[in-house]
């Protein structure tokens, strides 16, 4: 096919041509109206990057030595914009604005021959159909749209090589893009407050207060506690207590040890009296007053008991042992004068022997009545003993459950101190990291529309009516089988024509 064939063919199909491209023209100028323009508004954050990394490598002095500094930039910034497109985020800002600003027109019914119409038609139908497949993931109300829209027409992207978030809505509308992106950027400055906050130090100080309250009030209870059972080291007074105890159960022991040797000698003693006769010849003997001798001894005994029973019960200087002492002092006189006395006779008297081994008889009941009082006196002081080492005992287990407990109050307090110092530095860093987002510009309303382009449009529907129309003309000619040409006859029928006869009458 020659040029010349071309030029046939669209000359003669160029109502075809001129159609279609009229069509295409009125198609596009009717898109322009029916689809709105979509606007676009940018805010712009500076992120002050808070991480460095210094490492100075270590080189010989001779050489230069310059800090490595590795800045952790692409993590921040991807954080902040995790943090601006988060759902919840635009949850916020939809409640805050309510979807009727944000994207107006998205609660308008349309009738359902417009074409806007027959898209909200198709969209609850397949609404519908989900819902019925998959109940859960049904949820079409306004808010959820709402946010569902602005989660696809919200951006956050760093710029490449600085520390700047571009932050941009689309929307039909250039005032509700705006209002969107500022609303978005100020929640956000409230919202990264509350990621980035730490745990106040109000509650650990109100901790530590009472800690200190709680350690103060042991104290004293420790302080009452020594000063009432006169206890200073309840270890040492308890051991010195048993120490006590063990001394007077081997007095006891060593007492009934002599109590049972002194009935065991006046066993001995009854029986030799019962084989000595009390009385004997004393022609031409002398002797002393045994029976006197008897008396004053058993009388020097009971005075000598007298005073040890006063001694225990007082003291060795009291004033009641001067008076039993001088009379002891008076009967040991008259003891001792009595045996230098001697007496002749010649007749029965009373026999020495038997006197002897009664006075023997009588100090060993005076000594077993002694240790047996001692024994009486021994076993009070062992109860009075068990009495105060079970009383130490339960003073030691109070004493160690309130040490234990100063002592985990004191550990407290000082978990809580080093907690608190901890809160305190990240506290501080915390509020450095929140201040470190600054607003370099707030989103402007921007009239210009970012899609469609124009001049692409006016270009698409030139190129695309003219092209169309230029194949929509070979189409024709390729589906047109008529003759109408001397041409055609010579392509279709393969005729030479010879002559051309006009149409007659």
């Amino acid at each position: 096919m020659t040029i010349r064939d071309v030029l046939n063919i669209l000359f003669k199909r160029r109502y075809v041509v001129l159609g279609f491209f009229l069509a295409a023209l009125v198609g596009g100028f009717a898109g322009l109206k029916l689809f709105p323009a979509t606007y676009e508004s940018t805010a712009r954050l500076l992120v002050r990057i808070g991480q460095e990394d210094l490492y100075v490598p270590t080189l010989s002095s001779t050489q230069f030595r310059a800090p490595m500094m590795s800045v952790v930039r692409e993590e921040q910034l991807h954080s902040e914009s995790g943090i601006l497109t988060s759902e919840n985020l635009s949850a916020q800002v939809v409640d805050e604005v309510t979807p009727q600003k944000l994207f107006p027109g998205i609660d308008v019914e349309h009738p359902w021959y417009t074409p806007k119409g027959v898209v909200q038609g198709l969209t609850q139908m397949y609404s519908a159909i989900e819902g019925y497949f998959f109940p859960q993931s049904a949820d079409r109300s306004l808010r959820s749209r709402a946010v569902s829209r602005m989660q696809n027409d919200l951006s956050a992207e760093p710029v490449k090589s600085s520390n700047i978030i571009e932050v941009s809505l689309r929307n039909k509308s250039a005032e509700a893009a705006a209002l969107g992106v500022n609303t978005l950027v100020k929640r956000y400055l409230v919202e990264r407050v509350r990621i980035y906050q730490r745990e106040k130090t109000s509650f650990i100080s109100s901790q530590l207060d009472e800690l200190e309250s709680q350690i103060k009030t042991t104290e004293r209870g420790l302080g009452s506690l020594r000063s009432e059972r006169q206890v200073v080291d309840v270890d040492l007074q308890r051991n010195m207590q048993i120490d006590k105890l063990k001394d007077a159960r081997k007095n006891i022991d060593t007492t009934q040890v002599m109590i049972d040797q002194t009935e065991r000698q006046n066993e001995v003693l009854r029986q030799q009296l019962n084989n000595v006769p009390r009385t004997t010849e004393l022609t031409g003997a002398q002797s002393s007053n045994s029976f006197a001798l008897s008396e004053l001894s058993k009388q020097l005994t009971d005075l000598k008991r007298t005073e040890a029973e006063t001694i225990s019960r007082l003291s060795a200087n009291d004033p009641k042992i001067v008076p039993l002492r001088q009379e002891i002092a008076v009967v040991e006189q008259q003891i001792s004068s009595q045996k230098g006395q001697r007496y002749a006779s010649s007749e029965r008297g009373i026999n020495p022997l038997n006197a002897r081994l009664r006075d023997d008889l009588m100090r060993n009941e005076s000594a077993l009545a002694g240790y047996r009082q001692a024994l009486a006196t021994l076993t009070q002081q062992e109860k009075l003993d068990i009495e105060r080492l079970n009383e130490l005992n339960g003073i030691e287990a109070q004493f160690k459950e309130m040490e234990q407990k100063l002592g985990v109050l004191r550990d407290s307090r000082k978990l809580y101190l080093e907690r608190f110092e901890e809160t305190r530095f990240l506290s501080q860093q915390a509020e450095a990291q929140i201040g470190n987002v600054s607003v370099v510009n707030w989103a402007s309303v921007n009239n210009r529309p970012v899609s469609p382009k124009l001049w692409l449009v006016l270009v698409g529907v030139l190129l695309g009516g003219l092209l169309g129309g230029i194949g929509l003309a070979f189409v024709f000619e390729i589906l047109d089988d008529s003759l109408k040409s001397e041409s055609d006859v010579q392509r279709y029928l393969g005729l030479t024509v010879i002559a051309k006869v006009p149409q007659l009458g």
